[in-house]
């Protein structure tokens, strides 16, 4: 398995703890404490030091929204796990409604984070390479048209926990299906106008179904499973 990034190395204890053979990536090293015997440091916004498809499931635990090659970073995810191979993928969740209730007011995802800037949002700077706060953040539909460009089918989506003031937004649920029902319909008729290609039924049915589940609505952290296709 393939802990990236692996950040002090926690979770790659508990992984191995679990029966997992790990390996480690950071572009920083592990914790004291923490046993480096697979650890690997790499920029993970950059190629992967590793053959194509080494391993047989990939975690990566809120990383995704720290980087700057995020479309790279998925595709070399795909090319290190072999076909059939698992990946999990976990990112704070933009898409909850509290959150979307933020962005609207603020631009931001919380009211409690303050504005993306240079001073506070950047962590560390070192050898031409940063450390970036969480200045990528990501939605669903970008996530899963990365992953699904890179090779990745089979994309389940879940949460671990929920927000309690998402929970009492939920009564603003039906009018945002409408909306959205009404967005899809309308691109329909213009794509077909122009002779674009259109999504299935069955592809926006299972899109829909996941903006629109209680893991995206009222969750706060996004965890996105998928199988990395033949």
């Amino acid at each position: 398995m393939l802990d990236i990034p692996a950040g002090v190395g926690g979770e790659s204890v508990r992984l191995a703890r679990m029966g997992f053979r790990v390996f480690s990536v950071d572009l920083y090293p592990p914790a004291a404490d923490v046993s480096a015997k697979r650890w690997v440091r790499a920029d993970c916004n950059a190629a992967l030091p590793f053959r194509t498809g080494a391993f047989d499931a990939v975690l990566s635990r809120e990383g995704i929204e720290h980087f700057e090659n995020q479309a790279g970073f998925v595709r070399e995810c795909a090319r290190v796990l072999r076909p059939g191979g698992r990946i999990v993928i976990t990112t704070p969740n933009v898409m909850h409604l509290t959150a979307r209730l933020s962005a609207m007011l603020t631009g931001q995802r919380t009211m409690r984070r303050g504005l993306v800037n240079e001073v506070e949002t950047l962590r560390a700077r070192a050898c031409g390479r940063f450390y970036h706060g969480h200045v990528f953040l990501i939605d669903y539909f970008r996530l899963r048209y990365l992953m699904r460009l890179a090779g990745f089918g089979a994309i389940q989506i879940r949460t671990d926990r929920f927000s309690p003031s998402s929970l009492a937004l939920a009564p603003v649920t039906p009018l945002m299906y409408a909306a959205s029902r009404l967005s899809v319909a309308a691109f329909a008729r213009k794509a077909r106008q122009r002779r674009r290609a259109i999504a299935s039924p069955e592809l926006t049915g299972e899109m829909l179904g996941h903006v629109f589940s209680p893991a995206l609505l009222f969750g706060k952290r996004m965890i996105v499973t998928a199988v990395r296709e033949s």
